[in-house]
């Protein structure tokens, strides 16, 4: 198995294979303010220990992003390379960091080397975040996360906005296939697995927020939405997922270009666009706890 097949697999694993509910991450967070940060914080190496293989060959890489319906403990964990966590903190689209964050040394995006960060909640903080959305919870911890990344990995960076290859989420010919949501629904979408194959789930959920789905992650590229339709939506997409396909495994569900476009009324075209990055000026390894 090649080795971005089986970073493809990672990810499908992680978050394709188990369901979510989360309309995934949009532009580059940026602090308008003092971080805040967590309580108390361990950070150390990991290493992965022996296990058996997952079905056809996938391994999983543990990530424990805000949960689902939002926060739900003062605990945040999280195990992965130094790109991850910054993708975290700065809510870029995972799967795409290695062309969304850009310089700083090698071990930053290595696989071989992987961070297991443990932290805590003040207590004050966290009653103050339970009276918050989903939304405005995840931006809080991925706030204390970049001021973990400040302190514990020196982290400073700067943004630039790059052209770069995208895929543009359009109007097929023949229109959309969206139903709009239906009034005071909470804004979810999900996946599970079945069989070999996905079943999306959105409710009331904005293109804008799909394309920024961690399952909408194309060959690292982000996908920018180019439909121009406002509102939220609901919809069902049964798919299969690129890696499946790329590993020459048989499923019923189509794969995902095609079943955008047959089951949304989408169509997903390479494009270019401008896209912000984040530039790392200097990042050292973990300090000590």
């Amino acid at each position: 198995m090649s080795a971005i097949l089986s970073r493809k697999l990672h990810l499908q694993a992680a978050f394709g294979f188990l369901a979510i509910a989360s309309v995934g991450h949009g532009q580059i967070l940026h602090a308008n303010g003092p971080l805040p940060s967590f309580e108390v914080a361990t950070v150390k190496p990991w290493q992965a220990p022996p296990v058996a293989p997952m079905p056809d060959g996938a391994m999983v890489l543990k990530f424990s992003p805000v949960g689902v319906g939002g926060q739900k403990t003062d605990r945040v964990h999280f195990i992965g390379q130094a790109g991850l966590l910054i993708a975290s903190a700065y809510r870029v689209q995972i799967g795409t960091e290695r062309r969304m964050i850009v310089g700083g040394p090698g071990w930053v995006q290595s696989e071989s080397d992987r961070y297991e960060v443990q932290a805590k909640i003040d207590d004050q903080q966290f009653a103050a975040m339970k009276a918050m959305s989903p939304a405005q919870q995840k931006e809080q911890v991925a706030l204390m996360e970049q001021a973990l990344l400040a302190d514990r990995f020196k982290l400073t960076v700067h943004f630039e906005t790059r052209e770069m290859p995208v895929w543009a989420l359009v109007v097929a010919k023949g229109g959309a296939k969206l139903t709009p949501a239906k009034e005071g629904e909470v804004s979810r979408l999900f996946t599970a697995e079945q069989g070999r194959g996905n079943e999306m789930t959105g409710q009331a959920v904005t293109l804008e927020q799909l394309v920024h789905s961690p399952l909408m992650m194309i060959d690292g590229q982000q996908v920018v939405d180019q439909t121009g339709l406002a509102g939220a939506y609901d919809f069902t997409l049964d798919f299969s997922p690129p890696a499946i396909a790329e590993a020459g495994l048989s499923t019923d569900a189509p794969q995902l270009f095609r079943a955008i476009q047959e089951q949304l009324g989408l169509r997903l075209v390479a494009s270019k666009a401008q896209v912000e990055v984040i530039v790392i000026d200097h990042i050292e390894r973990p300090s000590g706890n």
